[in-house]
């Protein structure tokens, strides 16, 4: 939910804006004043210019009331101005000309400045109202700017209304199916109120039809002020406001302020919804040019193995007894490599159109870290012969909440990487730990390293780069796979260099999950 914002516009108005008994009760405290302090000033300093006292008095009451109790005290300082201090003394009548004139101007003087005084009160209070409702969209733009899903926003807005406008606030979504507003996907739109579903539905009709909308100034007797959501011929719903006092003694500041928030949520849902739309649409094209390079790389990368399976087969089968056991052996081991690089391609293109086309949600099971890397590993020289790969890892090793057979072919593709570029005579370092909230592993080659401006580069697919995940037999598909599996996990692969060395680094990093406490430690 979102913080409450400070004096909302509506409470710092009605501060200004007390009572009228409390007005003139104060208008007549502050001319009786005046009276007191013209007494005063006539008496002991000899003051004869005592209209400018009253005169003060005025402004004073201008300044902190409305037109009509400017316009008494102006009035009541006029009167006790002339009772109490203009000859003849303690009576409302002039003896004489100049004196007339001198009370004229005073009260025509008086209430031109309660005039000036009170239209100066008007326009602070309405720059403050003003200033208020701008701080309140500013606040509500940033909050709806960092919401990544519809309930985020609307949840989001439906705050802000309330701390802003003291009103309640729930927003009514169009349901096709059911031909009926409903709230977050509850077919029971009236928990506020029973008047709220009638007037959500007169809303929506009379948006749809272009009418105005239900809740203005011709309406004021309703109990829910409801606005359209979304924009014409694009309705996405309603908001319903109620307030806790009637609408007909409300201002018109709250309904506009409740407009431009409900326009800022529409237009944040708008946003919501054509990203998802976006990502929609890069998704199909990342699936239809996965389809295309799959099927070119098809036709290339596996036809070499195959070649070589069926000469070295049709070898063995014509000239067995022409060659040599040595020769036999060659041949076999020959099959047999290209059979396992063939499975390799053909594991690769099977994992890069599942992770291409969407996969179904991950089945995940807690494995040990230590486990996992031991396992690919052993897979890796078993591929890699003589590879001497050094693992450094912690103590206890974290658990981790994945997908095995998955994030372990992510991790061999990450060492069959290294093995492919790095000298047969250099180890291969597998580094491991815990930074933060997330489990790093390092794979570190001593090969000849990945420019800056391609190390982004190799985790695309079919990266031809002789330096890149690539060689004449290779599909370039294995640090794509292993990007794609460690963000299907929440995690992230990238490519750097070495600190203080040659070759390349990959990290491959994963949120760290707490593990159940009942888990038993060898699951």
């Amino acid at each position: 939910m979102s913080p409450a914002i400070d004096n909302p516009p509506f409470a710092q108005d009605s501060q200004h804006d007390t009572s009228l008994e409390r007005e003139l009760g104060y208008a007549t405290f502050v001319s009786a004043v005046a009276v007191a302090a013209g007494a005063i000033a006539e008496r002991l300093f000899a003051f004869n210019d005592l209209s400018l006292v009253f005169m003060t008095a005025v402004v004073l009451v201008s300044a902190r009331s409305r037109m009509g109790v400017s316009v008494f005290a102006a009035v009541l300082c006029f009167l006790a101005y002339n009772f109490f201090f203009l000859e003849p003394r303690y009576t409302l009548y002039l003896s004489a000309r100049h004196g007339l004139v001198t009370v004229t101007m005073f009260l025509v003087g008086a209430l031109i400045c309660g005039r000036l005084a009170n239209r100066l009160r008007s326009q602070v209070i309405l720059l403050n109202t003003a200033r208020a409702h701008a701080e309140a969209l500013r606040q509500l733009g940033q909050r709806l700017a960092a919401a990544n899903t519809d309930a985020e926003a609307i949840a989001t807005t439906t705050a802000a209304l309330g701390d802003v406008l003291e009103a309640e606030a729930v927003v009514l979504h169009w349901h096709p199916a059911s031909a009926r507003l409903i709230e977050n996907g509850r077919d029971n739109p009236a928990r506020f109120d029973p008047a709220l579903e009638a007037a959500a539905q007169r809303c929506w009709q009379q948006a749809n039809e272009g009418a105005a909308v239900v809740g203005e100034r011709g309406e004021r007797d309703v109990a829910w002020h409801c606005l359209p959501l979304g924009a014409p011929g694009r309705w996405l719903g309603v908001v319903a406001l109620h307030f806790s006092q009637p609408l007909s003694s409300l201002p018109p500041e709250p309904a506009r302020l409740a407009e431009a928030m409900v326009r800022d949520l529409a237009q944040a849902l708008g946003r919501l919804q054509l990203g998802r739309q976006l990502e929609a649409t890069r998704l199909q094209a990342e699936t239809e040019r996965l389809r295309a390079a799959l099927l070119s790389s098809v036709s290339h990368d596996l036809r070499s193995p195959l070649s070589t399976i069926i000469g070295s087969a049709e070898s063995l089968d014509v000239y067995r007894d022409r060659l040599s056991a040595d020769d036999q052996r060659l041949l076999a081991r020959d099959i047999l490599s290209e059979g396992r690089r063939l499975d390799r391609y053909i594991q690769n293109l099977l994992d890069m159109t599942r992770l291409g086309q969407g996969a179904p949600a991950l089945e995940r099971e807690w494995i040990g870290l230590d486990d996992i890397v031991g396992t690919a590993t052993q897979r890796t020289m078993r591929v890699h012969p003589g590879r001497d790969i050094v693992l450094e890892l912690p103590a206890p090793a974290p658990l981790l909440h994945v997908n095995p057979p998955l994030f372990e072919q992510a991790l061999f593709n990450a060492l069959d990487n290294a093995a492919k570029f790095s000298p047969d005579d250099s180890p291969i370092r597998v580094r491991a730990g815990v930074e933060g909230e997330r489990v790093r592993i390092d794979v570190v080659d001593a090969g000849p390293g990945i420019p800056e401006p391609e190390r982004e580069q190799v985790f695309d697919m079919f990266h031809s780069v002789a330096r890149g995940d690539r060689r004449p037999n290779g599909t370039g598909l294995g640090l794509t796979i292993c990007r794609g599996i460690l963000r299907a996990h929440g995690g992230e692969a990238t490519a750097s260099a070495p600190i203080g060395g040659r070759g390349t680094e990959l990290r491959l990093s994963l949120p760290l999950e707490q593990a159940p406490s009942d888990l038993p430690r060898d699951e």
